[in-house]
């Protein structure tokens, strides 16, 4: 789980003016200052803004009120404090670059892109507006420009940190890049030793390198540290708080972009299969827990620590570990099979030694040809094939015999005009909510992989979908639906399915590791408000859970 949330605050001398400004009385500015070096907050909070009030033309008196509200997360009397500075100090790079750290705060990325591009305009050289602008980039997923801030960053100071971090993460998200992001993130380290943010990010590519102990360590190191990474409220006085339980690996429910801009604080643990839990520290900051340690098979050797952890804490539970265990391919379509209305592909799974040996007799576990194979613990079609004879299969296998396999039934679900299709749904608190429709020529459909991009006929069919599914589902199909997903007892999960040619509700996957995230690709705009629908009902789930937290 990627944290790099981090942004920073310029450091300016608040007693810094630009031409024009009224000046502070020295006695007054020597005050402020005293008192900021001092760190007392609330002496600082009073006699800054008794300074802006009394010489609201000085642009002094605003910035340090603005620096002290920031220091006590008070985001909205910040961006009054840093907006009423930048009218006095229009050519001020710091107050730009502050006020843009303060939108950001408050969930407004286009006023604190806009607030970060002005500093910059004031001052190429300001290394903060670059870092906290690539930080920005990054999250909108402008991957070259985000990395060229941070380059330039560098530039301007070689011994600065945050950069590293930035470049790190940035290349871990591109994929092809592991080794120069492990550079990065190393280098960063040696500048923050045992930051949590860089140690759970290279501990991931590691993990995905196949050096699992030397992941762990850096997991260790990370929780050693800081046993909490915490977000907080895009809102001054979060009524409650939640507590994330994650793991090393990929098999995680995606929960960034549910929690952005969340009117709730965020706090991430991290669970390993050894050592003891802080369970007070983590009953003080949670009053829901939510399981985001998903994948019935990445995740198989440490959901029973976190199930024990789950019912130690004694908390409201979203997604309950103990649940996510039974949600394996094999074990859903066994527990939905039976379902009026449901056709569920039969699954099995079985490890590769008994897969090759099955392929080399000809019988593959009793399936008709041609049949689905994918290596366990994959997603988004990696590792997944179809095949029409066995010594493909085994061949398949060869590449990597240690793994686990599932064999799945093909079924063809080709649409009468050829094309497939597979609906998304997402389910929170047991409603059905549609999220996408992707539309291919051919049978392994992901939206990535379609051109619905270029197909205005699709987009449109996509689009209708979200807006009446019932219009695509029928009544006893959304029954049906609605039967499995009372079936697999989970808050918080998502469906993959069709339609077969006899009408039933074709399911090829039900877990909680299916992706939701922020559409910013301008030609899928029309899905923004049924993704928005989807956080809503998420904060709304997690708001029920925490009042009902025991006494």
């Amino acid at each position: 789980m990627a944290m790099n949330k981090g942004r920073n605050m310029t450091g300016q001398d608040p007693n810094h003016s630009h031409p024009g400004e009224t000046e502070l009385p020295p006695a007054v500015a020597d005050t402020l200052a005293r008192l900021a070096d001092a760190g007392d907050l609330v002496e600082l909070e009073e006699a800054s803004r008794a300074a802006a009030l009394a010489f609201p033309g000085a642009a002094a008196g605003w910035r340090a009120l603005g620096k002290s509200l920031v220091r006590s997360e008070a985001w909205s009397g910040a961006l009054d404090a840093l907006g009423r500075l930048a009218l006095l100090a229009p050519s001020d790079a710091a107050a730009h670059n502050d006020l843009g750290y303060v939108y950001y705060r408050l969930g407004r990325e286009e006023e604190a892109e806009a607030s970060y591009r002005r500093a910059l305009e004031c001052d190429p050289l300001l290394a903060g507006a670059h870092n906290n602008l690539g930080a920005l980039l990054a999250d909108f997923g402008q991957v070259s420009e985000a990395a060229g801030h941070f380059r330039h960053s560098l530039e301007i100071d070689p011994g600065g940190s945050f950069p590293w971090l930035g470049l790190g993460a940035l290349m871990g998200r591109v994929g092809t890049m592991d080794e120069a992001a492990i550079v990065c993130l190393e280098r960063y380290l040696c500048l923050k030793p045992g930051d949590p943010n860089a140690c759970t990010l290279l501990g991931n590519l590691h993990l995905r390198m196949g050096r699992r102990q030397k992941a762990l360590d850096l997991f260790r190191t990370s929780r050693e540290s800081r046993p909490l990474i915490t977000w907080r409220a895009r809102s001054e006085g979060a009524s409650f708080s939640v507590l994330f339980l994650y793991a090393p690996g990929f098999g995680l429910t995606p929960v960034e972009h549910l929690v952005r801009k969340a009117p709730y604080d965020c706090h991430f643990y991290c669970v390993l299969p050894d050592g003891e839990h802080p369970l007070d520290l983590l009953r003080q900051v949670g009053n829901v827990v939510v399981n985001t340690i998903a994948d019935a098979d990445c995740d198989r050797d440490v959901l029973p620590f976190a199930g024990d952890l789950v019912e130690r804490l004694g908390l409201p539970t979203l997604n309950h570990p103990r649940r996510i265990a039974g949600t394996d391919r094999e074990s859903v379509a066994r527990r939905l099979q039976g379902i009026p209305g449901c056709h569920l592909p039969a699954t099995v799974r079985l490890g590769g030694a008994e897969l090759a040996r099955a392929a080399a007799k000809g019988n593959l576990a009793g399936f008709a040809l041609p049949i689905l194979v994918r290596v366990s613990g994959h997603h988004g079609g990696d590792k997944f094939e179809r095949f029409h004879d066995p010594d493909a299969v085994a061949g398949f296998v060869a590449s990597a015999p240690e793994e686990q396999y599932y064999v799945i039934e093909y079924v063809d679900y080709r649409s009468a005009d050829g094309f497939f299709r597979k609906y998304r749904f997402i389910c929170v608190g047991g409603e059905i909510l549609p999220y996408h429709l992707a539309i291919h020529d051919d049978w392994k459909v992901h939206h990535f992989r379609t051109d619905m991009p270029n197909c205005e006929w699709m987009r449109a069919e996509e689009r209708a979908f979200l807006e009446s599914p019932h219009r695509v589902f029928t009544l006893a199909q959304m029954a049906a639906l609605q039967a499995a997903v009372a079936a697999m007892e989970l808050d918080y999960f998502g469906i993959d399915c069709s339609l077969d040619r006899q009408g039933n509700v074709l399911i090829f996957e039900i877990n909680a590791v299916m992706l939701v995230h922020e559409e910013r690709d301008p030609t899928f705009a029309y899905k923004t408000p049924f993704i928005a629908r989807i956080k809503e009902r998420f904060d709304a789930l997690l708001t029920r859970k925490a009042v009902c937290r025991p006494a």
